[in-house]
């Protein structure tokens, strides 16, 4: 059986959406009261920022938005998984996996239209 590649493009932008609702689920309770000083709170504004971005870079013909957006949302999970594999092996882990792969998609193809 050949794959549809009619569904690419939708496919690609429901990666992005689902992204963006995984940053919120994973990330909204630290941002609703936002601590300027404490590490988690950065770090969940870095990846809001870079998830925003690579959804915004979708709109772009030129993949360099979405490739560096990706890049650091990479470093961000590899960052998050090793802490938390390390310390307190909890339930984000298996979105930490999920947000890095999608990440690692957009790395890998950019905005590549088929």
């Amino acid at each position: 059986m050949e794959p549809v590649k009619a569904f690419y493009a939708l496919s690609t932008w429901l990666l992005r959406v689902a992204m963006l609702v995984l940053i919120y689920i994973v990330f909204f309770s630290i941002l609703r009261s936002p601590d300027f000083h404490a590490t988690t709170f950065w770090i969940a504004a870095g990846f809001t920022l870079f998830s925003m971005l690579l959804f915004v870079g979708g709109f772009m013909n030129k993949h360099g938005l979405t490739v560096i957006s990706s890049l650091f949302l990479m470093v961000g999970c590899i960052y998050e998984l090793v802490l938390r594999f390390a310390f307190n092996k909890d339930i984000f882990i298996s979105s930490f996996f999920l947000i890095g792969a999608i990440a690692m998609f957009f790395l890998a193809n950019g905005n590549r239209k088929k």
